[in-house]
């Protein structure tokens, strides 16, 4: 079978006899765990990749065995880049491209999310429906190893701000401008 990471758990039987688990064939070097002779052995290799274990079992002058392949999969871990602050309904992801399918998930936030053009992009633009905070998930799947990243995007909503109504000045006059909002205020420019 497939395995995430460079240890696995064999699973060979034994109803008489002695058993010996050997590597076959694959790149690296094996250690077998409490020892070969456990048929329920771990296997720890030191090298990712293809192998082959044979299971051999003797009783007196008679023997058989057999084979289990497995592979050894690297999976790396998955990095959705950094989160952000937007000032509008839309954000554009950041996701570092590793081995394997990349997929954008909500996780959490008010509204509905779209990413386009779609979620198996690393750099997807996704668009909210509804002002808020939101977590989104990069999940990277490599063969049958899984990994995820959770970012954090904040979509605000723009302030409401009136410059007041329009008005003529004759040159060399002055005039009080009377604006109104919430936060804070900059004429610009500053100085005429």
């Amino acid at each position: 079978g497939n395995n995430c990471g460079l240890e696995f758990n064999l699973t060979g039987t034994l109803n008489i006899g002695i058993g010996t688990w050997s590597k076959v064939s694959g790149p690296g070097d094996v250690t077998f765990a409490p020892d070969a002779n456990s048929a329920t052995a771990s296997v720890t290799v030191t090298k990712f990749g293809s192998y082959v274990f044979r299971w051999s079992v003797g009783n007196g002058t008679c023997s058989n065995s057999t084979t289990v392949s497995v592979n050894f999969i690297q999976q790396t871990a998955a990095n959705a880049g950094p989160g952000g602050s937007e000032c509008d309904k839309d954000f554009i992801f950041n996701a570092v491209v590793t081995t394997g399918t990349g997929t954008w998930t909500k996780i959490s936030g008010p509204g509905n999310a779209v990413f386009s053009p779609d979620n198996h992009q690393p750099n997807a633009k996704v668009t909210v429906d509804q002002f808020g905070t939101y977590r989104f998930a990069w999940t990277v799947v490599n063969i049958s190893c899984t990994s995820s990243d959770i970012i954090e995007v904040v979509f605000h909503n723009l302030p409401s701000i009136n410059a007041g109504l329009d008005k003529e000045l004759c040159k060399g006059g002055s005039i009080q401008l009377n604006a109104q909002g919430v936060g804070t205020f900059a004429w610009s420019p500053a100085a005429l």
